[in-house]
């Protein structure tokens, strides 16, 4: 970029990770009493992306949709495909407005330690799931990302802090790559509609057993 920073400027393909446990299983997350039951007892069909919800954070960022970074000076900007959702990220050096109001997305500011993006999220919800498998996070996670630009991708590297639900920091690692060109010949964002035409609301069934009702 001109003021020397990485340049994060184009179109990626986010990785979908639909279970963050997959990697190292079950056993190795640090959950808390309340995190192990939350998890435990969540019902597939009560996910919230089902109903339209937006996934929220860190969901979003692995979900099996692209995404468009515009970078300036002044801000990171990432457009996803998913929900038509954005995340306008500050690189002034402001900090967090007080008596945030939570959101899905939450209030998220971003600095660099070099040539890795920082950002700093506060302010979340407590309406979405970490993943498709139903982990859970509540109103007071604090999220922390750190983004590496390499030749050919952003290596992505992710701390979870929520110690209602999780005993200690838990860190989770992706790769971004880029987003391969489009039928015409150049990469995009197609228009997404979550409710357009969904027929499947009518569909969605427990997936607790009747003795769980």
């Amino acid at each position: 970029m001109p003021d020397g920073k990485p340049s994060f400027v184009g179109y990626w393909t986010l990785p979908y990770t639909p279970n963050m446990a997959a990697k190292d299983g079950e056993a190795s997350i640090p959950y808390t009493p309340a995190g192990l039951a939350a998890f435990k007892n969540h019902d597939a069909k009560d996910d919230p992306t089902s109903l339209c919800l937006y996934p929220g954070m860190p969901r979003i960022m692995q979900s099996p949709y692209p995404m468009q970074i515009i970078q300036t000076q002044e801000y990171v900007v990432m457009l996803f495909e998913y929900m038509r959702q954005w995340r306008a990220i500050p690189t002034d050096g402001r900090k967090h407005p007080e008596n945030l109001p939570p959101s899905f997305m939450g209030d998220s500011v971003g600095k660099w330690e070099g040539d890795t993006f920082v950002v700093d999220t506060i302010g979340l919800n407590d309406k979405s799931w970490l993943d498709t498998a139903g982990h859970q996070h509540t109103d007071e996670m604090h999220l922390t990302e750190r983004y590496t630009r390499t030749p050919t991708t952003i290596n992505l590297e992710y701390t979870i802090d929520d110690p209602k639900m999780y005993s200690k920091p838990w860190v989770q690692q992706r790769i971004i790559r880029p987003l391969p060109p489009a039928a015409h010949g150049l990469p995009e964002l197609i228009e997404y509609s979550c409710e357009e035409n969904n027929k499947d609301l009518q569909h969605l069934i427990t997936t607790k057993p009747a003795a769980d009702r």
